[in-house]
């Protein structure tokens, strides 16, 4: 095992994967394998190959179990050496993640659980990534990403009104 990807690796471990429902209808096993593939991606087409929506939500957009440690992924990705395309990739399924999608699964809300407002809250630990991604990430889509997200999980509205000036070209024209 080489040193990039690392933290992402440790990240995945982390999780017990095989006892979360995925949105397929099989266990989440596979996300890890797939969530690996999506970090080590390099090209457009290997991370094309890789599709999380059907995974961590089903349609209209509804959280599953999955969704939250894919949060904790996805920030994992930001802090380790991912690809420009791969970082785009998990920072828009952040912002879906980020945002409680359309809500959760039936089975969620019997168990008593709000998965919206369980992956807003892992999503705002990596507040600080998400503010460097703002500033230093590869592409004006990354950096946009990153801001609607803060826009989610930060509360304070001057600072994200500072940003928002400070960060100028680097965001996409609609949210400058």
């Amino acid at each position: 095992m080489t040193n990039k990807m690392k933290i992402v690796e440790l990240e995945i471990a982390g999780h017990d994967w095989k006892s979360l429902r995925c949105g397929c209808g099989r266990s989440a096993a596979h996300l890890a394998g797939d969530l690996l593939t999506l970090a080590r991606a390099q090209s457009h087409s290997d991370v094309d190959r890789v599709a999380l929506d059907d995974h961590v939500m089903v349609p209209p957009g509804l959280l599953v179990e999955p969704a939250l440690p894919v949060v904790s992924v996805a920030l994992a990705a930001l802090a380790d050496e991912t690809s420009p395309k791969a970082r785009f990739t998990f920072l828009k399924t952040l912002l879906v993640l980020a945002g409680g999608g359309e809500g959760q699964t039936f089975e969620l809300d019997r168990q008593g659980r709000d998965l919206p407002v369980e992956c807003a809250a892992a999503a705002q630990s990596g507040i600080w990534l998400l503010y460097r991604e703002v500033f230093s990430g590869p592409t004006m889509g990354a950096a946009s990403y990153a801001y609607e997200i803060l826009t989610l999980i930060d509360d304070d509205e001057e600072r994200l009104d500072r940003v928002r000036i400070a960060a100028g070209a680097r965001l996409s024209e609609d949210l400058r």
